[in-house]
């Protein structure tokens, strides 16, 4: 039997149950993304720019020649993005400080609201990882070598991963 970090309860609320050391981990994302986050938008004039930022923060027009439209969505629409990510992380921090420990796992009832956040917060804490270690498609996690300096970083980032599946699981009703 595979374990879940996501279960209903009686109740039908979703509960996150969760190791200490993974509570941990979800406890430092926000203060690992909010400098991403926060950090003013750069211009891009050489195509190239903080590349992390450019995948939680996708283009809308990939044609070149629409330079004008990309940035009148960006400015419509960013400051947005970015308040709504920056919520996301402050209401993962609100859960886990209500959190209660039950022979030894970490457990939070979690909202509808909270478990989109949680779901947006995994996501791009899985993205801006995967971008940092050059995570492809390709990936071959048998292929990491526990000595390779950045092991700890792929292990990180199949976790989250697997959390993030396991939530989408659990909110589909699976």
């Amino acid at each position: 039997m595979i374990f879940s970090a996501f279960k209903r309860n009686r109740r039908g609320e979703l509960v996150a149950r969760l190791r200490p050391e993974e509570v941990e981990l979800l406890r430092r994302l926000p203060d690992e993304l909010q400098p991403v986050l926060d950090a003013p938008p750069e211009p891009d004039v050489a195509g190239e720019g903080d590349a992390i930022r450019q995948r939680l923060f996708p283009r809308a027009y990939l044609d070149p020649t629409e330079e004008q439209a990309e940035h009148d969505w960006q400015s419509a629409v960013h400051p947005e993005l970015v308040r709504t990510k920056l919520e996301a992380l402050s209401l993962l921090t609100t859960t886990l400080d209500r959190a209660t420990t039950t022979r030894g796992r970490v457990e939070v009832v979690l909202s509808p609201e909270e478990s989109e956040a949680w779901l947006g917060v995994l996501n791009d804490a899985r993205l801006a990882l995967g971008v940092a270690l050059g995570v492809t498609e390709d990936l071959d996690y048998g292929k990491i070598r526990p000595d390779d300096p950045a092991a700890a970083g792929y292990s990180v980032y199949g976790w989250l991963t697997s959390l993030q599946g396991q939530l989408v699981d659990a909110l589909a009703g699976g």
